[in-house]
């Protein structure tokens, strides 16, 4: 099939990446996590194109989607990142040593920073890579309470390592008056997105993911997407707001474009996840409670669609979610083929209060959404 034209996916369509063709390729296959967060030891084998992960509040969720995340960028900052998306202050004020635990410290297991952290993904490409985390003694870090312009290591180290061995150390540096730096990143890192269960996707970075498929022809038919969804959209469209790219809507009874921020943040949020998987072929999608912001009506044409994007393009998704209607949904829009793609695994806490994972199979997903069963775990 031309990959330049539009892929079929049950009764909807997505569009294919321009000049990709999809060879079927899986990304992550395992998954090996120590000492970090919730989880002293989790290894999860035999990942799938389509990974969804469910548990009750606390389960470890969203510390497993970090933890993958965080070993495939290549710099200490997605740390902080991940640590806003919860909402912690991005501001921090005290020594570098105060500074140094606020920020890394919570990040090992019992917060024991003696034993240190390693994910471990394999696979068959760049994505085959690992993060190492450690402490050092505590007088290795050079004190800067009276030292100007200079500036010292971090105590905490980050290496990263990547599919031919080779490592790279990203650790931050802390200069005179306590302000923090990172190292450039000095790998060419496969392509990843973490969308947090609150995020709803930059303007700027939308805009400028729709202006690739506009220069390469493609944007009428993802449009076409939307405007069936939602017939009160009549198109979709760049426009320049205060010296910004901003995608904007024009509705039928409006006399001028709306910024789509404006007008949804559900419909952005899908937005954004459907644009990075159409202009990153081999992308791996990260979304933390997927059914945010979302009707339930539109469920199964999204999923039509993360589906036929992620096979078109290759990409890999790992998702979480609280609702059995939008995995009843996933099973309404799957055949056979589909579900061997799928994979459910279930967090629980167990008496001694640490998680585990189950791990299900597209089928058992099906039969289990089937029998009525209660896939999402918990107490029930």
């Amino acid at each position: 099939m031309d990959a330049n034209k539009l892929i079929n996916c049950g009764t909807e369509s997505a569009v294919a990446h321009e000049g990709y063709r999809s060879t079927g390729y899986k990304m992550i296959s395992d998954i090996e996590i120590r000492n970090y967060k919730c989880f002293e030891h989790l290894k999860i084998e035999n990942c799938r194109r389509i990974n969804i992960i469910v548990g009750d509040n606390g389960a470890g969720k969203t510390a497993l989607l970090e933890a993958v995340f965080f070993a495939l960028a290549g710099n200490a900052q997605i740390g902080l990142r991940n640590r806003q998306y919860r909402g912690f202050d991005g501001a921090f004020s005290g020594s570098a040593r105060a500074i140094e635990d606020a920020m890394w410290g919570d990040l090992f297991h019992n917060f024991n920073t003696n034993k240190p952290i390693s994910v471990i993904l394999s696979g068959k490409g760049p994505e085959a890579r690992s993060l190492f985390i450690s402490k050092g003694q505590a007088n290795t870090l050079i004190s800067l309470e009276n030292i100007d312009a200079k500036s010292a290591r971090s105590n905490f180290r980050f290496i990263w390592k990547d599919h031919a061995g080779n490592e790279f150390d990203g650790s931050p540096s802390f200069a005179a008056g306590a302000a923090i730096s990172f190292p450039a990143e000095r790998e060419h890192l496969p392509d990843f997105f973490y969308f947090s269960s609150t995020s709803i996707g930059g303007a700027t970075e939308n805009a400028g993911r729709f202006s690739e498929l506009s220069k390469a022809r493609r944007q009428r038919q993802f449009v076409e997407l939307f405007v069936k969804e939602y017939p009160w959209i009549e198109d979709l469209s760049i426009e320049v707001v205060a010296g910004q790219p901003v995608i904007h809507a024009t509705l039928h009874d409006m006399q001028e474009k709306i910024p789509l921020n404006n007008i949804s943040s559900g419909i952005n949020r899908l937005l954004s996840i459907l644009l990075v998987m159409a202009s990153h072929p081999r992308s791996v999608v990260f979304v933390d409670e997927i059914e945010n912001g979302l009707y339930h009506k539109h469920q199964q044409s999204f999923w039509r669609w993360l589906l036929s994007f992620a096979s078109t393009s290759d990409s890999q998704l790992f998702l979480s979610t609280h609702s059995n209607e939008w995995m009843s949904a996933l099973i309404a829009v799957s055949d056979g083929d589909v579900l061997q793609n799928i994979a459910l695994w279930r967090l629980e806490r167990n008496e001694k209060g640490q998680p585990e994972l189950f791990q299900f199979s597209g089928d058992d997903l099906k039969a289990g959404i089937e029998y009525g069963a209660e896939l999402r775990g918990g107490s029930e």
